[in-house]
Parts: structure tokens; C-alpha cells; sequence
């Protein structure tokens, strides 16, 4: 039907004339008439047109709708953009009458990239009147279609225009009757699409309505124009796959199914009350458009929720998936939530709200999880981002679901992946520790691929020494580099961090100013966070409440060490803490703070200054670009993964492991080997701009930092021991220790009887050598165990003592020996060497 010319328009001039009815308009003539006011151009399509449409100028394809007698009705080409990329544009006969770019009124009839009158036609229509008693089968795109009429000739392959979410513009009414096969593209929105076509087959009158079922493991937005995968073990032992997926193609079911009452129009939801008598009620406004996307669990029936999607008033797109449980609350925190991530809710409306959430059906079922990071799914490994982005071979399978809508607001991304790599990363070569913390940034991904426990680096040194900057460094590969993105603060409690732990899994946590951090939970934290899980819980039944569990390499940052801060309170640290957070000093030794190399820059605070602001404005698509490609590495070549990393991990320790070295050293070197491993695997899939070798040598440097600064490859408790066999002499020597050096004068074995020793712990003598005289204490075995060993296992203390050369062990296998007391006998005792206060001991 040809729509009827307007009467002219206020302003049109008789002086004005048509130029060249078929000159295609330009690209600058596009947009221009884009910006036109709609009084100021009229569009008058015709159809069905009086001529063919030609190839546009720098098309490189053109698909003409025609009606049943297969006159042209409209067209739309194909050609490349300005990105590289493609678009689909319409073409439509009709009048157009525009102002151009010059100011020149122009009316033209002819072929113009315009789109026509809603409802749109579907493309095909010929195909359907030439075999009318033939199924039609249903596809997604102009090129697909043209592909299954060549598959499947005994069907009438047709399609809509304009895409995936535009099936409802298109006029339906030819398919009245027809029994329809779909084939929907192997992606989310072909998926959306089959379900929009559903719901407007039926209103239209289709009669049997199929969709095909596509098999697992096909390639993400597979449809029937591409070449058939070979490896499709569903479809590899049949001689027809295709053929047999169409006539096994189970009746259609949409996905959605909205509560009685409700309706998704334009505007949004609306609940219709129920009419009775003349008094007709309005549709009550709930909240702006939302597409209802599946129902999700966690696997085993339980933590269900609504997973819906929206684009707010920006272009930005959202989802979450609703935890079910909110509806029995009142509602509020469900709306609030939606609001905070730009979807508008009515406050009248909140009650139908819930009640919507909670009946709605969907056919989709997807797993929901509660935290970031790897999770194994039927077809494959996925990798969930709290943002919504999933990469992998299970990636349509899972979902994140959290109690916030706004989760994952730290992951954002900006920028492009040239301007993270040529502003921040490439200021790290040369710089070890802004070297280590970025590679660090990508280790959080290894744990679970090479089965290593979770573990932290802290970066200590003074204030203003640059520290804050390598933790925006390490923040700006995952999201905004900064203390409103990923970089947070020491400064909450355990239970708080416990839900950041579980969001940041498998990526990166960052803390930033351990000085702020509560001296007595500090420790219970760095627990907390290696341990990979929360605290057990009980439920208002008594019964154990689900623990959160994580994979996180944290980082951190301080003035003070784990030790320094836990001894405010008087705590001392375990050797399991000092093991799981390890401290590199800040200062590199080159006289510019954490910086080695300014690259340029006048001086270590301008190359900070430009490092923080870079960190702020490109950031979050150097993760995206590592997973992308990990990934799929893990999911064709895991082996390979695998022995690349345990290849780095072999020879970080061939190259800077001490012969000797304890458990506990051997442990930190495998967290720097994997940081290694991270940095380097950045490296070879060109997301870090760094030579090869550059994450291997900074993490090389930064272990070598830590050891000396730990002072020994020992364990950790045998150092602890000695420095507190130590301590307690150096505080007690003359006070609890009797004096058996016989007097210089008379040769008596007691100086002087009237000195008496209060809380005595033991004896002290001074005894000739070789090297010249030196004190010994002879420490009293159950004063040894009670209290210069309180808080450690003494025997493992007097162990320690031996083997660092310090104590004088008895007969036999007695660390103990008999030695004479005047006036006691010979009592067993620790002999103590009094070199122990000579210096250090591992």
C-alpha cells in the first residue's frame, strides 16, 4: 500500500527543484538529515516501487523485498564502516523533501536509505505465495535466509528485518495459517528473538509452530549461513545433521510467560486490573522496559532468582539476577536496588513488583553463582565477572547473582586496550615493583588452573614512596584504578570483606593502607583471606549457614608490617600469617622510592602523577583481553597452560631459590613463580606491551627483596624462637638468672650469698674458650616450657637452638644436659650459649 502524500509543507517553495530521484544519499547527507526536525523533512515511501533498486554506492550486498507478485517493496544493503566492521541500512522508494548540509531545500523521489511505514514487510514474500501449502522456515537475517532456502528448497525460508529486537515491526499477518519451523541464531538475542516471533506468530494466527533445537558445543552465533562444525558430537555420526535437526524440531514454547494481568508494552510493565462493569481502570505503571531473561539456580535447586536485563537512560546495559527470597520482604530494597542501576520503578507500584518477580515463568534455566572466578559448567569451563560478563565454553550456562544490583560496578571498562598498554602498562618495564603488582593483577586466574592457594603480597615502605600508585597500576588492569574502583581499604571488618573476597575471586583484591586497618583483626584477616573460605555460620535454625569461598591473590599496601600492626595489640604473628602475606619493601634502592626507571618524566612524583590520572581513565580491558584468550587456552590446551606455567615455576626456582631453603620459602617462591607465570603469559598474548622476560625478572627482584628482608630461609617458627629465647635474656639476664661465676678472690663457687634471684629462671656462668670467655644461661626445664617458650613448642624451640649452634645439647638424645649447681646437684638444664645476643640466628 502506497502511503498518501501529505499536503505540502508550511515553508515549501514552488522554486524548489528534484534533483536525481535515484542518487543515493551520502554518508554526510545521512547524518544530517538525522538532525533534521520532523517538520522540516518529509519521507513518503512507496510501495510496492516502479523499478529495481541498484547496488548503493560501496555496498558490497543488496536483498529486495517483494510482495506476492514480486514487486519490490523496499531493500536493505549491506556494507563495510568507518570501524571495519559492517552495518545493514535500509533502502525505501519513496519522496523525500530535506534541507541539506549547504542549506539548499532538496525534494527528491527515488531510492533513499530510509526506512519505510511500520509494519515493516518480511522478506520472502514471494517465496510464500509461489509454494503456499510448503512449511516456512523462520530465520534470523537476510543472508541466512538466502542460505536455507539452498539447504532446504521444500521449505519457504523467510525472515524480519532490522535485527534481532525488531520482530515487532514487522507485519506477521502472511504467516496466518502456515505451520513455521525456527531456526534461531546460536546467541542470546537469536534466542530472544525466536521468543519474540512466538508470542507474535500466535497473535498473528500461525498454525504449528516448531523451533529447532540446536546441539551443545556450537560455535557462539552459529547460524545456518556458517560452515557445519565437524567436531559436533551430536551431529558427527549423522549423514544429514542439518535435515534431521528441522524434522525433529519439537513444538515451540515460549520462553517467557507473564503472570495473568501483566503486560510488557513500550513503556514498560503494566499491571491491568481486573475490569468489572462500565468503569474501565487504567493499566497501572510498575517500572520502564525489562527483558525477563531466565530463572536461575545454583545446580541444586536452591538460591533461585529472575534474571533480568535493561538499558538505562544512557545507553548503558544492566543485569541482575533478582534473588527470589527479596520478594517476601516488602519490596523496597528489590526497587531501590533497580533505581540505583537506572531502571525506574513506580513507589505505587512495588507490591505488583514483587509479585511479578515471583510468578513470572521462563523455560531458560540458568546456574547462578554467588561469587566471581572459574566455575565448571556441562559444556565447559566459564569465567563470571560480577559486572555479567562471562567468557568461556560454559559461559551461556552460568550466571552471577548477588543481593546488588550495582555489583560489579568496579569492573567497568574504559578505554581501549592501546591506551591502557601505552599510558600505564609500559611505564612497569624496568620498574619491579609496578612490574610485579601488574603482573600480580593477572595471577588471580592461575590459582585454580595450577592449583595453587590463595596468598598475599604487601608492599611496605614510607609515606609518599609510591605505593598507592603500583596498587592503581594492578587496579586498572581488572577496572578504575583508584579508591572508588579497585583499590579499597584495610579499614573494615572480616565479616565485610568476606562478601568482597567472594566478588573479587579469581581476579585481584587490592588494599590499600594497612595503618588504617584494625591492629586486632588484621591478623584474622590475611587468615581469612588465604584460607579461601568464610567463617561457618549458624542459621536462625542452628543448622550451618552455605560458606562463601574464593581463589583471591590479594595485594597490599602500608607503612608497617603485618607485624608491626598486630603487635599495637600486643599480637604476635604466626609464621602460617607470615608465609600467606609476604613484605616487599616499597623502596627499590635506586634513590627514587618504589621507582627504578622514570621513562622520561622529570621526577618520581610526575611519573605518579601520570600514572594515577592514567589509571582512572583507561582501565578494565587488559583483563578482558588476558581471559578472552585464556579461556579458550584452557579449554583447547589446558596441558599446555598447565606446563607453561610449571615451566616458569622450575625455573624461578633454578634461578633465585636458596639451596636450603625451608617449606615456607619454597611456598612464597611458588606465589612470585606464578606472579611470573601471569606476567609472562600477558606477555606472549600481547595484552602487557613488556619484552619477554620482564615479569620473570621484577618478580625475581621483589622474592629476593622479601628474603633478605626476612633475613634467612629457615622456617619461620625456628627464627621466632630463638628471637624470643633472646629477648627474654636480654630482659631477665641480671634479674633471673643466679650468677655462678666463682669469686675472683676466694675461688667460691657463689659470688656473693647476700644477692638473692627473685623468680629465678635458671643459672648464668662464665666459661673460657678458645675464642676467649663468654657467658652461658642454664635455663630450668619447666621454666624454659612455662616461659621463655610461652606461646611455642618448646621442644621444637630447643630443637632450633641446636641446630643454629646455640645451645649445648646433653647425652644421648637430651637437648638437656647435667651440668653442677653448687648447692643443687646437677639438674638438667638448657645450656645457652650467651652468643645468642651477639647478633642474628635462623
Amino acid at each position: 500500500m502506497n502511503a498518501v502524500p501529505p499536503p505540502p509543507p508550511r515553508g515549501l517553495t514552488s522554486d524548489i527543484q528534484p534533483g536525481d530521484p535515484f542518487h543515493p544519499l551520502t554518508h554526510a547527507e545521512m547524518a544530517h538529515a538525522t538532525n533534521l526536525g520532523s517538520e522540516r523533512e518529509i519521507w513518503q515511501p512507496i510501495m510496492p516501487a516502479p523499478k529495481e533498486p541498484a547496488l548503493p554506492r560501496g555496498a558490497t550486498k543488496l536483498w529486495v523485498y517483494r510482495d506476492a507478485e514480486g514487486r519490490p517493496l523496499c531493500a536493505r544493503f549491506r556494507k563495510p564502516d568507518e570501524k571495519g566492521g559492517k552495518v545493514v541500512l535500509p533502502l525505501t522508494f519513496g519522496r523525500r523533501v530535506w534541507t541539506d548540509r549547504k542549506g539548499v531545500r532538496r525534494d527528491e523521489t527515488g531510492w533513499h536509505w530510509k526506512q519505510p511505514v511500520k509494519p515493516l514487510p518480511l522478506y520472502g514474500l514471494d517465496r510464500l505465495a509461489i509454494l503456499p501449502d510448503a512449511p516456512v522456515l523462520l530465520v534470523e537475517g537476510e543472508k541466512t535466509a538466502d542460505a536455507a532456502a539452498l539447504l532446504f528448497p521444500d521449505h519457504v525460508a523467510i525472515t524480519s528485518p532490522g535485527g534481532s529486537k525488531a520482530a515487532g515491526n514487522s507485519d506477521w499477518s502472511a504467516l496466518a495459517g502456515r505451520n513455521v519451523i525456527l531456526w534461531p541464531d546460536n546467541d542470546e538475542p537469536g534466542q530472544m528473538w525466536v521468543d519474540d516471533v512466538i508470542r507474535l506468530l500466535r497473535e498473528a494466527g500461525a498454525g504449528i509452530v516448531k523451533k529447532v533445537e540446536l546441539p551443545a558445543g556450537l560455535p557462539d552465533a552459529w547460524d545456518l549461513a556458517d560452515p557445519l562444525p565437524d567436531e559436533i558430537a551430536e551431529w558427527s555420526e549423522d549423514p544429514e545433521p542439518l535435515r534431521t535437526a528441522l524434522e525433529r524440531a519439537p513444538l515451540a514454547a515460549s520462553n517467557v510467560e507473564m503472570p495473568s494481568g501483566y503486560l510488557m508494552k513500550p513503556g514498560g510493565l503494566f499491571f491491568r486490573p481486573e475490569q468489572t462493569g462500565d468503569d474501565v481502570k487504567p493499566d497501572i505503571w510498575i517500572a520502564a522496559p525489562f527483558d525477563v531473561v531466565a530463572e536461575t539456580n545454583d545446580g541444586t535447586g536452591q538460591a533461585w532468582g529472575l534474571l533480568i536485563r535493561w538499558v538505562d537512560r544512557d545507553g548503558r546495559t544492566h543485569q541482575w539476577s533478582i534473588p527470589k527470597r527479596l520478594v517476601h520482604g516488602e519490596g523496597k530494597e528489590i526497587a531501590g536496588e533497580l533505581e540505583d542501576a537506572g531502571l525506574n520503578c513506580s513507589i505505587a507500584g512495588t507490591r505488583h513488583f514483587r509479585q511479578f518477580i515471583a510468578s513470572v515463568k521462563t523455560k531458560t534455566r540458568l546456574r547462578c553463582v554467588d561469587r566471581s572466578g572459574w566455575h565448571d559448567t556441562p559444556k565447559g569451563s566459564a569465567f563470571v565477572l560480577p559486572g555479567g560478563l562471562t567468557l568461556g565454553a560454559g559461559a551461556r550456562s552460568v550466571i552471577f547473582q548477588s543481593d546488588r544490583a550495582a555489583t560489579g560496578q568496579e569492573f567497568q571498562a574504559a578505554g581501549t586496550l592501546a591506551d591502557w598498554q601505552r599510558g600505564i602498562a609500559a611505564y612497569a618495564v624496568g620498574n619491579s615493583r609496578l612490574a610485579l603488582f601488574v603482573a600480580a593483577a593477572f595471577a588471580g586466574p592461575l590459582l585454580d588452573i595450577a592449583g595453587e592457594q590463595s596468598g598475599g603480597v604487601h608492599l611496605v615502605g614510607k609515606a609518599q614512596s609510591g605505593k598507592s600508585t603500583a596498587a592503581y597500576l594492578a587496579g586498572s588492569v581488572w577496572g578504575r584504578g583508584d579508591r572508588d574502583g579497585q583499590v579499597r581499604s584495610w579499614r573494615g571488618t572480616a565479616n565485610g570483606l568476606e562478601g568482597i573476597a567472594s566478588e573479587t575471586s579469581d581476579t585481584v583484591l587490592i588494599l590499600d593502607e594497612m595503618g588504617q586497618a584494625d591492629s586486632r583483626e588484621v591478623g584474622e584477616i590475611t587468615y581469612l583471606l588465604a584460607n579461601n573460605s568464610g567463617k561457618t555460620r549458624a542459621a536462625r535454625s542452628g543448622n550451618a549457614r552455605a560458606r562463601k569461598t574464593w581463589h583471591v591473590l590479594f595485594l597490599s599496601t602500608g607503612e608497617v608490617t603485618l607485624a608491626a600492626k598486630m603487635g599495637e595489640h600486643g599480637n604476635r604473628t604466626m609464621a602460617g600469617q607470615e608465609v600467606r602475606l609476604v613484605n616487599v619493601p616499597a623502596d627499590a634502592g635506586a634513590g627514587m622510592g618504589l621507582f627504578e626507571a622514570l621513562h622520561g618524566l622529570e621526577s618520581p612524583g610526575a611519573l605518579a602523577d601520570h600514572l594515577r590520572v592514567a589509571a582512572r581513565t583507561h582501565y578494565g580491558t587488559a583483563s578482558r583481553a588476558f581471559l578472552g584468550r585464556l579461556t579458550q587456552d584452557r579449554s583447547d590446551e589446558s596441558d599446555v597452560l598447565l606446563g607453561f606455567i610449571k615451566d616458569i615455576r622450575r625455573n624461578f626456582e633454578t634461578a633465585f631459590m636458596p639451596a636450603g631453603a625451608d617449606g615456607q620459602v619454597r611456598s612464597v617462591a611458588a606465589r612470585f613463580a606464578l606472579i611470573a607465570a601471569a606476567g609472562e603469559l600477558a606477555i606472549d598474548y600481547q595484552v602487557l606491551p613488556w619484552p619477554q622476560g620482564e615479569a620473570f625478572r621484577a618478580a625475581g627482584v621483589c622474592f629476593k627483596a622479601w628474603l633478605a628482608e626476612r633475613g634467612g630461609v629457615g622456617a619461620s617458627e625456628d627464627r621466632q624462637a630463638i628471637e624470643q629465647v633472646r629477648a627474654f635474656i636480654e630482659q631477665h639476664g641480671e634479674s633471673r638468672f643466679t650468677n655462678l661465676t666463682p669469686d675472683p678472690l676466694t675461688g667460691d663457687d657463689r659470688t656473693d650469698d647476700r644477692i638473692r634471684t627473685i623468680n629465678r629462671a635458671g643459672f648464668k656462668r662464665r666459661v673460657g674458650t678458645t675464642n676467649g670467655d663468654r657467658w652461658e644461661y642454664l635455663i630450668l626445664p619447666e621454666m624454659f616450657r612455662s616461659e621463655v617458650c610461652k606461646g611455642l613448642d618448646a621442644p621444637r624451640a630447643a630443637k632450633a637452638l641446636k641446630e643454629a649452634g646455640l645451645l649445648i645439647p646433653g647425652d644421648g638424645k637430651n637437648l638437656a644436659c647435667r651440668v653442677p649447681v653448687p648447692g643443687e646437684g646437677r639438674p638438667r638444664v638448657y645450656l645457652i650459649k650467651g652468643d645468642i645476643l651477639g647478633g642474628d640466628h635462623d
